[in-house]
């Protein structure tokens, strides 16, 4: 008896099909033991069936008998034919299911790095933009547009220093097309930031954290392209993350991305999916942006604040009414850059008003953003004549209108106080380029 069983052949074929079966269910039995322990157990199978020169069909039976055994039941050798099979197939197709949440793990894990993080997973970019959108604003600073967001209650709103470089005034326009004249509280022109203030509260934008940003995460960039060229509510770009950048002259962090930052978008804020405030949109070229870190926000604004002198790279508007002729016009058109309509109106003479009162008068100015002094001159023939060329920024209908005017003055002096008395300005239309320079 025990030579016949020693000389029994192996059962290749039963050891073939179990090894198939292993591989296909390899993943299976490694996620309920472990890789090296299901490896074991298999290796045991083998060794035992060349060793006791079993086939796959003993091999069950002599497991199933092992587990009734066990558990004090016989069952037929139909019925633990039927147990192998549906054992077999069910743990072939576990195993496929196994693949398939493992390639969809893997999928998983490209679009949580690619958002920054399983917890920026649940984050709803829509809704994040149109949260955002709420507290983006539109800049008119004199010679320069461009986009800004509130950053704490009470109306305080960040943009680039740039964007005001040259406009003591600026104009800040709200998501419902509404406008104030706006108050520079602090400026550092070195890191191209400012910080102004409205009365109207905006909400407030939340920090992110640069320092946890993924390699190649997605980005926006939300802010008014084109300026008043282009009207409508802020525009997303949408890029990743390219590389974070140190300027040790400026002492900022620059977040770069691929983002191509056109003109009027710079100064409005460039978040994350979740509509965290990454940085602040600072310069760009075709397929590259720059965005100052907010982490380099926040460690400028306490800069500007500890600041002796936070306004001394702000240009000022001076005004002198009572110097001369010339410097009457120029108070006049300032105090309308400032919106202090009231002080304007009152170096209008009688002569000029007519018998309107200023509540009349200022409704001709009500759409007024910006007034922008192009020349300005004495007449060299006629005495108290003020020649001048102006350009001017409205906003009508949702939409910035320029306008461009020249003319003249007649100025008197009426007890030591110069009065506006009389004026011939027109307006010109499509002005060519040497009309900006005559």
């Amino acid at each position: 008896m025990e030579k016949s069983r020693l000389n029994k052949q192996i059962d290749y074929k039963s050891i073939f099909i179990v090894l198939v079966f292993y591989l296909f269910t390899r993943r299976f039995f490694a996620d309920i033991f472990s890789q090296f322990l299901s490896d074991l157990i298999f290796t045991a199978i083998f060794a035992y069936m060349i060793i006791k020169r079993k086939s796959i069909k003993s091999l069950f039976f002599s497991f199933f008998k092992l587990v009734s055994r066990l558990y004090g039941f016989v069952l037929s050798k139909q019925i633990y034919l039927l147990l192998i099979i549906v054992v077999s197939v069910l743990a072939i197709i576990i195993s496929r299911q196994q693949d398939q949440l493992n390639i969809l793990s893997d999928k998983l894990f490209l679009v949580e790095n690619k958002l920054g993080g399983t917890e920026k997973l649940i984050c709803n970019e829509k809704d994040s933009i149109t949260k955002v959108k709420k507290s983006v604003v539109r800049i008119i600073g004199g010679e320069a547009e461009g986009s800004g967001f509130a950053i704490q209650q009470g109306g305080y709103i960040l943009t680039n220093f740039h964007v005001i470089e040259f406009e003591p005034t600026p104009k800040v326009i709200f998501p419902d097309n509404t406008f104030e004249t706006a108050e520079i509280l602090m400026a550092d022109k070195t890191a191209d930031l400012a910080i102004l203030k409205v009365q109207k509260d905006l909400p407030v934008l939340n920090w992110g954290n640069p320092s946890k940003l993924n390699p190649a995460e997605e980005l926006l960039a939300i802010g008014y392209p084109l300026g008043g060229g282009l009207s409508g509510e802020a525009s997303v770009s949408k890029g990743s993350l390219s590389a974070r950048r140190t300027s040790k002259d400026v002492g900022v962090e620059y977040i770069q991305t691929d983002v191509t930052l056109n003109p009027g978008i710079n100064g409005g804020p460039m978040i994350n999916v979740c509509g965290e405030v990454e940085g602040i949109n600072t310069a760009g070229l075709a397929g590259l942006g720059l965005a100052i870190s907010s982490d380099s926000i926040q460690q400028k604004w306490i800069g500007m604040e500890m600041s002796k002198d936070s306004l001394k790279d702000v240009q000022r508007i001076t005004f002198d009414p009572d110097k001369s002729s010339l410097e009457a016009v120029r108070a006049f058109y300032n105090y309308l850059k400032a919106r202090k309509l009231d002080k304007a109106f009152e170096l209008l003479s009688d002569n000029f008003k007519k018998g309107h009162g200023f509540d009349y008068w200022k409704q001709g100015y009500k759409t007024l953003l910006d007034t922008t002094v192009i020349k300005i001159e004495d007449d060299p023939k006629i005495e108290n004549r003020i020649n001048i060329k102006l350009g001017t920024t409205d906003m009508v209908d949702g939409e910035i209108v320029y306008k461009y005017f020249e003319g003249y003055w007649d100025v008197k002096d009426e007890g030591n106080k110069w009065q506006l008395w009389d004026a011939k300005v027109k307006e010109v239309e499509n002005p060519d380029y040497s009309w900006f320079y005559e």
